[in-house]
């Protein structure tokens, strides 16, 4: 009360406790003060209502890591992308092998993927390199029966527009990749064939990429026009 009343313009009196009793409260000042209160409800109800919707935004913006982001954000990334497209998609690390993305399609095709982002140069064989030496200790493993297909997934030149990148993966990266039949994904292709199955219900266009990620093994992949 002593700080209100030295900070206070003039020398009114804050109101004491009393004052808000119900005899002392007029119609107008009830209706006034309801109204306020509703006000503030609305206002509760909205700001919760945002918090859920920027969540699901932050859920829906995953995807849009496929054109700029690197490591961890870029291995979720494409796992939903891979979601999306129909298959079963998850990170693997039994502390003695990890591995970006264990892949099984519809067909059941298994496939390992290792996801790499570069901020201005193209994917190099380091990372391809990796992917060959995943392959053969997963293949190495007791309960694995059959070699998994290979998937780089790359994200080269990721901070400019991807409709001014110029590179992609390094001579060798393609050569490798053609010798140990592994499929090249620029993930900004991976993006916009994601963008229109998450928008449409196209099954067909949804199996013709799946397809055409099996059939591109060895080469970049080339996903079907939309």
């Amino acid at each position: 009360e002593i700080d209100k009343k030295l900070n206070s313009d003039s020398d009114k009196t804050a109101p004491p406790d009393w004052a808000s009793k119900k005899q002392f409260i007029g119609k107008k000042e009830k209706q006034l003060k309801d109204t306020i209160n509703d006000n503030n409800k609305k206002i509760e109800k909205i700001t919760l209502e945002n918090e859920n919707l920027k969540t699901n935004l932050e859920k829906e913006n995953i995807l849009k890591g496929l054109l700029f982001e690197q490591g961890k954000p870029l291995e979720g990334a494409v796992i939903k992308a891979l979601k999306i497209l129909g298959y079963e998609a998850e990170n693997y690390d039994d502390g003695d092998l990890e591995m970006d993305q264990v892949i099984i399609n519809p067909e059941k095709h298994r496939y390992i993927g290792e996801t790499e982002g570069k901020d201005n140069k193209d994917i190099n064989i380091t990372k391809f390199r990796q992917l060959v030496d995943v392959l053969n200790e997963d293949f190495a493993r007791e309960e694995v029966t059959e070699k998994a297909f290979g998937i780089l997934f790359g994200n080269a030149e990721r901070l400019t527009d991807p409709n001014e990148r110029k590179l992609d993966f390094t001579d060798k990266c393609k050569s490798g990749a053609k010798r140990e039949k592994i499929a090249l994904i620029k993930t900004t292709d991976l993006f916009t064939v994601v963008k229109y199955i998450n928008e449409n219900d196209d099954e067909k266009f949804k199996k013709g990429c799946r397809d055409a990620i099996h059939g591109g093994l060895g080469k970049i992949v080339k996903f079907p026009n939309i």
